[in-house]
């Protein structure tokens, strides 16, 4: 596939990004939306439905693994690079989605910042900003190893 019509279709993945985070209202139940917004630290707890939160934020974090992975299959090209991503979001799935249900059935009692960049890392493609440039570095050194042997 020609490396531009690559970048385009990851671009158009990022405003899919974009449109999930814009109508997150709309298309997820989360009662921690206005909680965090505000003052959550003296704010009072809102009332929630664990299975709804834990759907909501499950099929959530499934939309943005599926673009996101995309989104590195069109930049790098790469099989590793994409097989890589899954693990990555897999991994961080399994243990952060067990800590937030955690934070949550204990009103976040360990803390309310932690919870909120547990909920952050979990609702949010933050993995994405993390991976893309991390690849990039990768490719970077990989290809200055291999001038450097040639030399």
């Amino acid at each position: 596939m020609n490396k531009w019509l690559r970048y385009l279709l990851a671009a158009v993945l990022v405003v899919c990004l974009i449109l999930v985070r814009g109508f997150e209202k709309e298309l997820f139940y989360d009662p921690f939306l206005q909680f965090f917004k505000g003052d959550f630290i003296n704010s009072e707890y809102p009332e929630y439905d664990l299975a709804r939160v834990v759907l909501s934020v499950i099929s959530r974090y499934l939309i943005n693994t599926i673009i996101s992975i995309l989104i590195i299959g069109l930049i790098f090209w790469s099989r590793n690079y994409i097989l890589f991503t899954s693990y990555i979001y897999a991994g961080f799935f399994l243990i952060l989605l067990p800590i937030y249900i955690y934070f949550v059935e204990t009103e976040f009692s360990l803390g309310e910042n932690m919870g909120f960049y547990i909920r952050r890392f979990l609702i949010q493609p933050v993995l994405l900003l993390i991976l893309i440039p991390a690849f990039y570095y990768q490719k970077y050194l990989a290809k200055k190893d291999t001038s450097a042997s040639s030399e």
